[in-house]
C-alpha cells in the first residue's frame, strides 16, 4: 500500500483499517470507472497506473482537466459529502488500485483524523490544479501544453515509455489531431520525445520541462507545498 503516498502518509493504525475495508482491483487501459453526474459508490487509491479526469465541453466532446496516479485517490466528493462525479474518470495505464465501498470509506474517515487531515490537504491541491489547468487550456500553446501533459503521465507512470495514440492525445487536450501532429513533431524534432505505432518515450525529462509551460513547475509546487516529502516528489 505504501506505493500509493496518500496511504503511505498514513499511520500504521490507519493503514490497517483501511487494508481491511478495501479490496486491490485491476484498472484496466481506457476503462471508465465513472461518468460525469454518476453516484460514487466506491473510492480508489491507485497504487499503479494513473486516470485522467475529463470535463464535459458539450457536443460530445471531452477535455481533460487533471489526472491522478499513486499521489492521490479518486472519489474525493464522497469524503466532501459529495459522492456525485463532477468529471468522467478514464484509466489511462493499466494498474492496480485499493478500492472501498463509500459507506466503508466513510466509516474509516469518521474514525481516522490523519486520514482527514491528508485528505483536506489533497482536496486543495486538486482544487489548485483544477483552476491552473483551466487557465492552462485557455492560454497556453499547445506544444507547450502537451510537454506538461507528458510530464504529468512520466511522473505516474513506472517508466519512460508508455502507449499513446494521436487520436488519444487530442482527446485529452481538446485540439485537433493535426495540432497534435504538429506538436510531437517539434518535440521529437528537439530529441525530446520519441513517437511511433502508438508508444511514446520521453527522451529528455529534463529538456522536456523546459519546453513545458509554467503550468507543470506550479502543478508539483502545489502538491509539495501541501502533501509531499522529498522521497516522493516528481522524477
Amino acid at each position: 500500500m505504501h506505493r500509493n503516498r496518500i496511504l503511505a502518509s498514513l499511520s500504521q493504525a490507519d493503514l490497517r483499517k483501511i487494508k481491511v475495508a478495501g479490496t486491490s482491483v485491476p484498472m484496466l487501459f481506457q476503462e471508465v470507472l465513472w461518468t460525469s453526474g454518476e453516484q460514487q459508490t466506491h473510492v480508489h487509491f491507485p497504487l499503479e497506473g494513473y486516470v485522467s479526469l475529463l470535463a464535459d465541453a458539450g457536443s460530445n466532446r471531452l477535455v481533460e482537466v487533471g489526472m491522478v496516479g499513486i499521489e492521490g485517490m479518486l472519489g474525493l466528493g464522497v469524503a466532501q459529502g459529495v459522492p456525485v462525479a463532477a468529471v468522467q474518470a478514464l484509466v489511462q495505464e493499466s494498474g492496480l488500485a485499493l478500492r472501498m465501498e463509500s459507506r466503508a470509506f466513510m466509516a474509516v474517515l469518521a474514525e481516522s483524523t490523519g486520514l482527514r487531515k491528508v485528505l483536506d490537504r489533497y482536496a486543495y491541491v486538486v482544487q489548485a490544479q483544477l483552476s491552473q489547468a483551466s487557465a492552462c487550456i485557455r492560454f497556453h500553446e499547445i506544444t507547450p501544453r502537451l510537454a506538461r501533459w507528458l510530464l504529468m503521465c512520466r511522473d505516474r507512470s513506472p517508466g519512460d515509455t508508455f502507449p499513446m495514440t494521436q487520436e488519444f492525445l487530442s482527446t485529452m487536450l481538446g485540439v485537433r489531431r493535426v495540432s497534435v501532429t504538429n506538436a510531437a513533431g517539434a518535440l521529437q524534432a528537439q530529441g525530446l520525445i520519441h513517437y511511433h505505432r502508438g508508444q511514446l518515450t520521453v527522451l529528455d525529462p529534463k529538456g522536456l520541462k523546459l519546453a513545458a509551460c509554467t503550468c507543470y513547475a506550479r502543478d508539483c509546487a502545489t502538491y509539495a507545498a501541501a502533501l509531499a516529502t522529498r522521497k516522493s516528489a516528481p522524477r
